[in-house]
């Protein structure tokens, strides 16, 4: 079978904002525990780097990586993200190791992820079968569930801040607009538009795991264009899915846990899509 996860790297989600030298260079060389390396990506507001323990004096290895708010606005993406990250864990979000948003240089810190963006695979990567496709998604909800379970929302979900690892591990990454309960009325609109709840163009507030289930609708909408099959009646149950998880009333939406094992169901119903039954050997 076709390697649909080929060509691992380190994600990249700000991949179109180049790294500013003038700012790199003005980054200290430690923050807390950790050593700062060579950046690997940037946005106006935050700088990723390469990272590892002061103490690992003359090792090559570079583990980690670290978030550094590089303007007064990061801030709080900083802060949001540290104390959301102290609230759930979950083996499809991306773990906060360490942190500090109170000092000159609010930071982060997370174990380096090996792996492409969803955005990639979806306009670059090669097409997925079905099931596999249905895999990926029931990642993020199962991610989601952890995180609505606990009382937060994501706030951001979107392909670019999903990890695909080469071996089709699926991280949620970026919790800068995560938050607990519900916003202040006056909360400026969060999030990405293309993915964003009707509710939240009309009154930003209203940010919740509705919000965040929509846009996993519509991602997943955004795989069943793209994926291999040989028959497309079996997509018809994953087309209602999506009309669920996008309806208009966010009460009508099905919550995390529902969409993850109705996905399973779906990818057992769906296996024969990409395993071939072996050839019968011919007796002797």
């Amino acid at each position: 079978m076709v390697d649909v996860f080929s060509r691992p790297f380190f994600y990249d989600p700000w991949r179109d904002h180049p790294i500013d030298g003038e700012m790199e260079s003005k980054l200290p060389e430690q923050l807390g525990i950790w050593r700062l390396g060579s950046s690997l990506c940037a946005n106006p507001a935050f700088c990723v780097t390469f990272a590892q323990p002061v103490d690992a004096v003359g090792s090559p290895r570079w583990d980690y990586a670290m978030k550094v708010a590089t303007l007064p606005e990061g801030r709080d993406g900083i802060a949001g993200s540290i104390a959301a990250g102290a609230q759930f864990r979950h083996p499809n979000v991306v773990p906060i190791l360490d942190g500090n948003a109170s000092g000159a240089w609010p930071y982060l810190t997370m174990p380096l992820l090996d792996g492409r963006t969803m955005k990639w695979h979806l306009s670059s990567g090669p097409r997925k079968p079905l099931p596999v496709a249905l895999w990926l998604i029931r990642q993020i909800c199962q991610g989601l569930g952890a995180i609505h379970a606990a009382g937060w929302t994501h706030g951001d979900v979107k392909p670019d801040n999903v990890i695909v690892g080469s071996n089709g591990h699926v991280t949620l990454i970026d919790l800068a607009f995560a938050h607990q309960g519900t916003l202040d009325q006056s909360a400026p609109f969060r999030g990405t538009r293309q993915y964003a709840a009707p509710e939240l163009l009309t009154n930003a507030s209203s940010a919740s795991p509705a919000s965040d289930i929509f846009a996993a609708g519509r991602m997943l909408w955004e795989w069943l264009a793209r994926v291999e099959t040989t028959n497309e009646q079996i997509l018809s149950p994953a087309c209602e899915l999506v009309e669920c998880m996008v309806d208009a009333a966010p009460e009508n939406r099905p919550s995390a846990d529902e969409v993850t094992a109705t996905l399973l169901r779906m990818e057992i119903d769906t296996l024969g899509e990409h395993i071939v039954p072996a050839r019968p050997r011919r007796a002797a």
